[in-house]
């Protein structure tokens, strides 16, 4: 733990960390912005489109199941830079096989490699900072929001300019090469996070209240990744904007979401988690009624920031929330999440893609609604339990 008498500080692990979940979080949200110009360039439907995301989930659900036993053996540090690297070989395959079933091996190698990054960070995040653990955590989604309001921007960018949505993907490489050189040659002090035997048959005994923050942040990360993912087809096919538009304006979404965790994470300090996540959702159910039915773009745009606003802080909150219900045990917590994330947006993405091809994308994209409003329930419930 790195801590100044009472107030929060941040060493060398606490930046390396931010920046290694901000390039996975370019890269993941990266699926969403290019899949309007891979859709053209291969002639998908939304469903066969959709097993991208579904094959990145498949991987996080499977390194969900392991994923502490990599940690332990290998230790926080291998696991981290080899996660790293490993994404970065799936986004390689991404932009340079020419067939869906190479396109969705990728994004599968992204998903596997890439949530070992998450998992580590936010074990590591939460030993380290302790009862700071929650703004540590909400501080490198700050991180990754930042980077995710990069990757529709240069998507959409590099597409106009004539340079092709795949140099949008030259950007993360060059920072994952300057992080590397700038940390192997001064690497901070990492625990090694190793688990026992005891610990992990205590993490198959995880308290009922950490399955109750990780339900509401299935949902959670539900609803934002079917924003994510589908939000540039609902705003090309929706509103009549052209693709490289909608992709830059799915830049509202995620420049709400970062406005939403950098609040979180200054609220985090004096609030608990519970009375934030249940603000925060009732925000999003607020916000989600206007981009989802308003009849024009303007307005479309208005209820897209103020949805991303609400979803922003329920994945960094509920995270810290349910690691906080079982300290001991922080890498084990890490890795199950995980697989509640992953099958999230294995399954939620998927099944609004397959109604989209059967009722219209505007109308599939009503089943967030009843996610949001099952995700503020579990934060209500779980505040009263604690």
């Amino acid at each position: 733990m790195k801590r100044t008498g009472d107030v929060f500080a941040r060493d060398a692990a606490t930046w390396m960390t931010y920046g290694l979940v901000g390039y996975f979080a370019f890269m993941e949200t990266v699926l969403g912005p290019i899949m309007p110009f891979l859709r053209t360039e291969l002639g998908l439907d939304y469903t066969v489109a959709s097993l991208h995301f579904s094959a990145f989930a498949l991987g996080a659900v499977l390194l969900g199941l392991f994923g502490d036993r990599i940690v332990g053996r290998w230790g926080r540090r291998a696991a981290i830079w080899g996660g790293a690297f490993g994404m970065a070989v799936g986004g390689v395959g991404l932009i340079s096989v020419p067939s869906v079933f190479g396109t969705v091996s990728a994004a599968f190698c992204m998903g596997l490699c890439g949530v070992l990054v998450i998992v580590t960070s936010q074990a590591l995040l939460s030993d380290r900072h302790g009862e700071y653990g929650a703004v540590a955590v909400t501080e490198s989604n700050i991180a990754a929001s930042a980077c995710a309001i990069a990757a529709p921007l240069l998507v959409g960018a590099s597409a106009a300019s004539g340079l092709g949505w795949r140099t949008a993907l030259a950007a993360p490489a060059a920072a994952l090469i300057l992080l590397a050189l700038v940390f192997f040659v001064r690497p901070p002090d990492l625990p090694h996070g190793a688990i026992t035997d005891h610990e992990q048959a205590a993490g198959r005994r995880l308290p009922p209240r950490y399955w109750a923050f990780w339900a509401l942040v299935t949902l959670g990360v539900a609803s934002e990744w079917c924003v994510a993912y589908w939000g540039a087809d609902f705003l090309a096919d929706g509103t009549g904007l052209t693709r490289p538009a909608a992709a830059a304006s799915l830049t509202a979404f995620f420049a709400a979401m970062l406005v939403g965790r950098i609040a979180s994470s200054r609220l985090a300090r004096t609030l608990s988690p519970e009375v934030l996540l249940a603000a925060i959702l009732v925000l999003a159910l607020a916000g989600f009624p206007l981009f989802w039915s308003s009849p024009g773009s303007v307005l479309t745009l208005i209820g897209l920031f103020v949805t991303g606003l609400g979803i922003g802080g329920v994945y960094p909150l509920g995270i810290s929330a349910a690691i906080a219900t079982a300290p001991a045990q922080a890498d084990t917590a890490a890795a199950r999440l995980a697989i509640g994330g992953g099958g999230a947006i294995l399954a939620a993405p998927l099944l609004l893609g397959a109604l989209a091809d059967r009722v219209g994308i505007a109308t599939a994209f009503g089943i967030v609604a009843p996610m949001l409003l099952a995700a503020l329930t579990l934060a209500l419930l779980a505040g009263r339990r604690g």
